[in-house]
C-alpha cells in the first residue's frame, strides 16, 4: 500500500469513528451537547484504558493535568462528560457471557438458565456531574436572550452588547440605527455559525444569559474519586 492510499484509508477510519461518535453523543445529550468536552471526557487515555488493559489512571499523552491549572472551565467539562467506565465493564462482561451460554446451548450441552441482571454499576463521578450540570450547560455560551418561537437571530438580538460599554461608573450607548444598519462579514458569520453547534437548542433556550456559577475549586480535583 502506497503513503497515499494509507493517509486516506487512516483520514476514511478516523472520520467515521468521530461521526460515530458524534451521532451517540447527540442521541445522549441531545441539543446540550459540548462534542469537543465529550471527546476529552471519553478519550480513553485520560481514562486510563488501552486495550483490554485498565490502569485507573490517565496514562500517555493524556493532557487533563495541565488543562485543570491553564483551562479549569474546559476541564471540569471534561469530567462531565467521563464516561462511567465501571457500567461499560459490566456490559461487556454481560456480553461475554451472553455470548458463552449461546455457544454452549448450541454446543448441544446441558441447557443454563440466565444469570441475573445484576444493577447498573453507580457512576462514582455521578455527584460532581449533577453540581456541575447548569455550569457546563450555561459557561461560555453566546449570551442570546431566549428566542421566540419563529424568531430568526440577528445582530440586534445576538451582538447588540458591541455598541454598549462601562466607562466611568456609566453605561454607555451608541444611538445606533436599526434601519440602515449593516453588519460586517465576520458578524454574519458568526450569527449563522450559531445554527450550527451542536448545543443550538440550548442556546437558542437563551443558556448562554442565565448565570452559570462557578465551577469548583481545583483542590477538588484531590478529593475525586481515584479509579
Amino acid at each position: 500500500m502506497t503513503a497515499e492510499a494509507k493517509f486516506n484509508q487512516d483520514g476514511y477510519v478516523h472520520r467515521t469513528v468521530l461521526y460515530d461518535n458524534l451521532q451517540a453523543a447527540k442521541a445522549e445529550y441531545r441539543g446540550q451537547l459540548i462534542f469537543s468536552a465529550y471527546r476529552q471526557g471519553r478519550d480513553p487515555q485520560y481514562l486510563g484504558v488501552n486495550g483490554k488493559n485498565y490502569y485507573a489512571k490517565p496514562w500517555g499523552n493524556d493532557s487533563s493535568n495541565v488543562q485543570s491549572i491553564l483551562n479549569g472551565p474546559a476541564y471540569w467539562k471534561r469530567v462531565y462528560y467521563r464516561e462511567n467506565i465501571a457500567a461499560r465493564f459490566q456490559e461487556e462482561d454481560a456480553k461475554a457471557q451472553t455470548q458463552g451460554l449461546r455457544k454452549s446451548q448450541s454446543e448441544g450441552g446441558i441447557a443454563r438458565l440466565p444469570a441475573e441482571v445484576p444493577e447498573p454499576v453507580k457512576d462514582p463521578y455521578q455527584g460532581i456531574k449533577d453540581s456541575m450540570k447548569p455550569f457546563v450547560e450555561r459557561q461560555g455560551k453566546p449570551r442570546i436572550r431566549a428566542m421566540q418561537h419563529g424568531e430568526r437571530l440577528h445582530f440586534f438580538n445576538t451582538l447588540d452588547n458591541k455598541y454598549h460599554m462601562k466607562a466611568g461608573g456609566k453605561n454607555l450607548t451608541w444611538n445606533v440605527s436599526k434601519q440602515t444598519h449593516r453588519s460586517t462579514p465576520n458578524e454574519m458569520r458568526w450569527i449563522l455559525s450559531n445554527y450550527f453547534r451542536t448545543d443550538t437548542q440550548a442556546i437558542l433556550e437563551g443558556a448562554g444569559s442565565q448565570p452559570a456559577g462557578k465551577p469548583p475549586s481545583l483542590s477538588a480535583s484531590a478529593s475525586q474519586p481515584n479509579l
